[in-house]
């Protein structure tokens, strides 16, 4: 059996200094190689940004641990149109050509993962490299991208701000917050909320906006802790960043989200620091109050608080005083029917148990972070309260309110 050997039409080869150089029969080197670089110049943009974004994401998050100065944002920017929330726009449409042919993605030339402009064409010697310099304008450009980047997110969940832009409220429909509910039904839907909280500007209306949506479904995202330990710390630090953002707002948008957590329809859970059925409501309510005695009490601050201001702020403090007020009296008389059922009148152990069952039960620290705030008589208030709540051996229930069951009282 006889074998033919067919001279092939194209080899390579490496010349002197190791680059390789393509032959063929019909084609010349240079015209090879001026293939090549034309093929090349169409896969790649000469930005490092586009080109190996998740390389240069490295070290710029490698330099910044090391507090070298690395820079990492793209050359250009490529103006996308936001998608509003009344946006009439029902289908996505496919773009055709002029001879009514669907026009697809290449394999060989896939669409770029990021939508930025690539800088002016010019001469391309094969260099990846690219001198990043800072922009000229001082970041303003860019910064006016990332706030349309951020209204355009906020814009995607729908969010629906009751103050409206004119200042006056705005009534609220049952379905405006279900797009919310359901990315933060989801444990990466949380992640991306806090991380996206992380990026607004504490004192601004997105900010406010977004709060006051947190603010009016507290107990659907901090009602308990998740069984998985991931979720479970997301819900955790979604806590912890929004009360660092609380801490830098004003005294009216401080007011906006306690008026959110009082026209909620949902009962927050109103429960003390620690609590092991998750205290991230109350992380957060205390950040507020904290803020505004921090705003109301600095000499250097307090000036800056406009009289309006100051009176949204005690009346929406008074709505949810009286809610506080009224959970922590519900709670008690909830945790003292449950002790005497269980546990003969007269005795000792009457004591120790509502001791602990209130220091377990009561939201002490938020009462503590509302007294700056209350008037003679709401001062006077918690005093019955505290001198009610001490435990007394031999307690007598028939001055209690009413019959309260541990299940109408939500905690």
């Amino acid at each position: 059996m006889r074998f033919s050997h067919q001279a092939s039409d194209s080899s390579s080869q490496k010349s002197d200094n190791g680059l390789v150089q393509f032959r063929s029969k019909y084609m010349t080197a240079d015209e090879i190689e001026s293939i090549l670089r034309m093929q090349h110049a169409a896969t790649h943009s000469n930005d490092p940004y586009i080109d190996d974004y998740y390389h240069q994401a490295r070290l710029a998050k490698k330099s910044a641990e090391s507090r070298l100065k690395h820079h990492f944002y793209p050359s250009h920017l490529k103006d996308l149109p936001t998608r509003g929330r009344n946006n009439t726009e029902q289908h996505s449409h496919l773009p055709v050509d002029a001879l009514g042919r669907i026009a697809f993605s290449s394999i060989r030339r896939p669409r770029p993962l990021l939508e930025v402009d690539s800088p002016s064409s010019g001469s391309n010697d094969g260099s990846t490299e690219q001198n990043v310099t800072s922009p000229q304008d001082g970041g303003i450009q860019l910064r006016r991208k990332r706030q349309m980047l951020l209204e355009g997110l906020a814009a995607s969940l729908q969010l629906v701000d009751p103050l409206g832009k004119s200042g006056h409220a705005v009534g609220l429909a049952p379905n405006d917050d279900l797009v919310f509910l359901r990315l933060v039904s989801l444990p990466k839907g949380r992640k991306l909320l806090f991380r996206y909280i992380q990026l607004l500007f504490p004192g601004g209306e997105l900010a406010r906006i977004v709060c006051m949506a947190i603010f009016r479904h507290l107990r659907f995202l901090f009602g308990g802790l998740p069984s998985d330990k991931g979720a479970a710390e997301t819900t955790i630090d979604l806590a912890k960043t929004v009360s660092t953002c609380v801490n830098g707002m004003d005294l009216r948008a401080l007011s906006a989200c306690l008026v959110a957590v009082v026209c909620s329809s949902e009962q927050p859970p109103l429960r003390p620091l620690g609590s092991p059925a998750g205290d991230g409501a109350s992380i957060i309510l205390k950040s507020v109050l904290e803020r505004a005695t921090e705003l109301l009490t600095d000499p250097h601050v307090a000036g800056k608080c406009s009289m309006p201001n100051r009176a949204l702020w005690q009346a929406s403090f008074d709505e949810f005083f009286s809610l506080l007020t009224k959970y922590c009296l519900s709670k008690y008389e909830t945790i003292i029917q449950s002790i005497f059922s269980q546990t003969q009148p007269g005795t000792e152990i009457i004591s120790s148990e509502s001791t602990r069952a209130i220091s377990r039960e009561m939201p002490v620290e938020l009462l503590r972070a509302s007294l700056p705030h209350t008037d003679e008589h709401q001062r006077k208030l918690l005093l019955d309260f505290a001198q009610r709540s001490m435990p007394i051996t031999g307690f007598n229930t028939r001055g209690s309110s009413g019959q309260v069951t541990s299940e109408s009282v939500r905690g």
